[in-house]
């Protein structure tokens, strides 16, 4: 496992662990919560500190957002795995783009699938 490999499986993590923290506290379990966001920023901070001059580490931590921060958040939050929020910029953009091209939410799984083909590429060719 190359060393591009070993970033892409800890940004994973990363956005994972940054899920299930936020799932968390909408559940009302504020010192779990807590403690997944302590090792999550741990583990960020020593990957910025392991591996500043790398700036992959931006791109690819944003396309592994995309795949899955918003199924494991809803899968913890025991909301659907489909649903939208309202509160974060993100998901007012998804609901407005969806509105306008009047379609029922599946392009947001387009999209994701879309960034996993190009996730598991970029791992493949690095």
């Amino acid at each position: 496992m190359n060393e591009f490999q070993i970033i892409s499986l800890v940004l994973l993590a990363i956005v994972l662990l940054d899920a299930v923290g936020d799932g968390l506290r909408w559940n009302g379990k504020q010192v779990a919560h807590h403690a997944v966001e302590i090792i999550r920023e741990g583990i960020w901070l020593s990957m910025v500190a392991i591996f500043m001059d790398n700036w992959l580490i931006v791109p690819m931590y944003i396309v592994a957002r995309i795949i899955f921060f918003d199924p494991i958040i809803n899968l913890v939050a025991g909301k659907g795995l489909g649903y939208v929020g309202s509160s974060s910029i993100y998901d007012r953009i998804l609901k407005w783009f969806s509105f306008k091209v009047k379609e029922s939410g599946q392009l947001i799984w387009v999209l994701r699938a879309m960034a996993l083909i190009f996730w598991i590429t970029w791992l493949i060719t690095k």
